[in-house]
């Protein structure tokens, strides 16, 4: 063997430990805070003074109003999941298939529920129906008798649920749509089938497995979601398992920590048989579809083309845009119910906002939070992404099933599990971090880091390995190989899952509200706790600058896409 040679076999075994050692490391750490504190949840939850004991499951699921909370959470999910599907299905048939003009203004606007946060857009709804908002002001104008429907109810949740996840199952099935054949839909034609009979018997059954996906994405989405339970059902007293864990946690009484830990092992029971009947569903429904997408128009409009647009817009207005316009105008009155005139417009609930220590100290935890997520993210993310599609191995593929894991479970449940696990001071330097900041951005980055791994995955998987090969035949070292050829290439594709890490650690509620304390209050947990106060002015004040950044850091993001695609000609959207 040559110099050279057992050079290169060096270097080849020095990667290949490096890789091992790394792929150890993450594991362990993974281990360590997500399968620990899960572990001690289950433990809590299935042990009684030391023994095994399933006495608690007894009495939870022999509790009338247990079975009770169960019954709701299961009838208020499926209905929005169902009505969810409704608006999703109809408008992905409207932008595949028919020739309506605007389809990309269409699509950005249909998709702006997933970028909003679902507690914000509740807040919306409530002032859109406050029975002294601007809407039933108008409303009283045309009938005096008239009375704004209450929100605070099953159907309240229900509706907010509805036009908030929708976008869910649009996306999916949209791509669906696009997949099908022409010639299945020609054939039916042909065999004498109208429109809405080939709709029926072949367009909906061959987009049922991406109609099925959807549904399991908005039921685990409703499943996890805090904001809007229990900002419309608590009032309501309308309990789902995420709510009732929360209140049983806060209420401090005796075993209420091992009560909210059974709870959780029943909600995540819950959400693990509802993803194997539907993913079983979507199995069941597989046709056979093309590779590609088909973006030409199927169905032609004519005359009908303006009315189809004029309803698919004025649809899109009033759900996405009213209620958002609604409260912020609510953000610059003195006092509910005071109308809208000059003198009961202000500005100084913005002042208040920025002035407040709570909500000035909220922002600046939160955009800490959320840059450090996203830098942490970003690096865990893309090592993990790389290693999956350069050096994949069975390790490799158990530390990111592992590290995929926290996203998919309920964040109520993450929260307790960590509370557990984190509560006690740390060995060696016998402190603790929970009711910390830290203990906020451990959460964060257990949560959020899986997302990353996809984006960075796509990046890498677009890029030529014969670029990397080109850049050591050139000698170009480790550290030069990564700076020079691989970060930029991957770049567009990694920005876009920071941003989106960045996004959701920026507005997340539901781990929050178990982990905040005074001082490492978040944006998510001052707008509830604002609102719960009758706060509601401030809290729309502070919704409408969150919904302000939000909009202003999508335009940056356009706006680098837009950038790198003329600099690189890649896409990072």
């Amino acid at each position: 063997m040559t110099g050279a040679s057992a050079l290169n076999l060096r270097k080849r075994t020095i990667r290949r430990a490096a890789v091992y050692v790394l792929a150890v490391f993450g594991l362990l750490a993974v281990f360590g805070l997500f399968f620990l504190p899960l572990y001690q949840l289950a433990a809590m939850a299935f042990s009684s003074e030391g023994r095994l004991s399933l006495d608690i499951f007894r009495q939870l699921l022999s509790n009338a109003k247990m079975l009770k909370v169960i019954r709701d959470t299961l009838y208020i999910n499926l209905l929005s999941s169902f009505f969810a599907s409704i608006i999703g299905v109809v408008m992905a048939y409207f932008v595949a298939y028919t020739d309506i003009r605007g389809k990309k203004l269409i699509h950005c606007a249909l998709l702006l529920p997933l970028i909003i946060p679902g507690y914000i857009i509740t807040l919306a709804w409530m002032q859109f129906f406050a029975k002294g908002g601007i809407v039933a002001a108008a409303l009283r104008g045309f009938f005096p008798g008239a009375v704004m429907p209450n929100i605070y109810s099953y159907w309240g949740i229900i509706f907010v649920f509805a036009v908030t996840k929708y976008p869910l199952i649009y996306t999916l099935t949209l791509t669906t749509f696009r997949k099908i054949s022409c010639d299945m839909e020609l054939a039916a034609a042909v065999s004498g089938c109208g429109r809405v009979k080939t709709f029926f018997r072949v367009t909906l059954p061959m987009s049922l497995s991406g109609i099925a996906n959807g549904l399991l994405l908005v039921f685990i989405s409703c499943l996890d979601n805090f904001g809007t339970a229990a900002f419309l059902g608590i009032p309501a007293r309308i309990s789902v398992l995420s709510t009732d864990i929360y209140q049983t946690i806060i209420s401090f009484s005796a075993g209420s920590f091992r009560e909210a830990a059974a709870k959780s092992v029943i909600l995540g029971a819950i959400g693990v048989l509802t993803s194997l009947v539907l993913w079983r569903a979507a199995k069941l429904f597989e046709t056979m579809q093309t590779d590609l997408e088909d973006k030409t128009p199927r169905v032609f409009l004519h005359g009908k083309k303006i009315f189809a647009e004029g309803g698919i817009w004025l649809s899109i207005f009033a759900i996405n845009f009213v209620p958002l316009l609604t409260l912020i105008l609510t953000a610059f009155q003195k006092g509910i119910g005071g109308g809208y005139g000059a003198d009961n417009l202000t500005i100084s609930n913005f002042a208040f906002v920025f002035s407040n220590p709570k909500s000035f100290n909220a922002i600046k935890n939160s955009l800490f939070l959320s840059f450090s997520t996203a830098a942490v993210c970003v690096v865990t993310g893309t090592i993990v992404a790389y290693l999956m599609v350069r050096r994949p191995s069975r390790l490799i593929r158990v530390v990111e099933s592992v590290i995929s894991v926290p996203y998919s479970i309920p964040g109520i449940i993450l929260g307790l599990a960590l509370i557990l696990t984190w509560a006690s001071p740390l060995p060696i330097i016998h402190k603790t971090i929970y009711a910390t900041v830290l203990m906020l951005l451990v959460a964060y980055v257990v949560r959020f880091t899986s997302l990353q791994i996809r984006n960075s995955t796509t990046g890498v998987l677009q890029m030529d390995s014969s670029m990397e090969e080109a850049a050591e035949v050139c000698g170009a070292g480790f550290f030069k190989k990564w700076t020079a050829v691989i970060l930029p290439l991957i770049f567009p594709a990694t920005i876009s899952g920071m941003g989106l890490v960045f996004l959701n650690a920026l507005t997340e509620l539901t781990t929050s509200s178990l982990l905040w304390s005074a001082g490492s209050e978040t944006l998510g947990v001052v707008i509830y706790n604002y609102t719960s106060a009758g706060y509601t002015t401030y809290a729309c004040a502070l919704s409408s600058v969150v919904c302000l950044t939000i909009l202003g850091l999508v335009l940056l993001y356009r706006g680098i896409s837009a950038a790198l695609k003329n600099y690189t000609g890649r896409n990072a959207a």
